[in-house]
């Protein structure tokens, strides 16, 4: 709710309505008027203290985007997951925000890996290293 909304749910509390009349003027829970007017009756105010911290840089329908295009693209690297994105909201988030709101949905973005093949004197030499340890 709007502050100018919270202060006119108090006001007509205060001129006499019930919490469930105005519960259903304002098309909320009751349960949220009966905080708000706990709220003011304890602090004589009803405006909403600001939350500290950084603003956040995508929505939670961006989040739940992010999640969708790495499910679909299960074998894409993050970078690769953050230009698909990019592309298709049409805003610049980085890589660290892509690969945190996969982790907090339980996702990993694969890790680009190079497999470099053993020449045959390092295979030969691994070889040996083995059948000398086997016990």
């Amino acid at each position: 709710m709007e502050d100018s909304d919270r202060w006119r749910a108090v006001g007509r509390i205060e001129a006499g309505q019930s919490i469930k009349d105005v519960a259903l003027f304002f098309s909320v829970h009751h349960s949220v008027i009966s905080r708000l007017w706990k709220q003011f009756q304890t602090t004589q105010t009803v405006v909403r203290r600001s939350v500290g911290g950084r603003p956040r840089v995508t929505t939670p329908a961006e989040d739940r985007y992010i999640a969708i295009v790495a499910k679909r693209n299960r074998r894409a690297t993050s970078p690769r997951v953050t230009s698909m994105v990019t592309a298709s909201i049409d805003k610049a988030i980085s890589g660290a925000i892509v690969h945190r709101s996969l982790h907090i949905n339980g996702l990993y973005a694969r890790e680009p890996r190079v497999c470099i093949p053993l020449s045959v004197q390092s295979s030969g030499a691994r070889l040996k290293w083995c059948r000398e340890h086997c016990n």
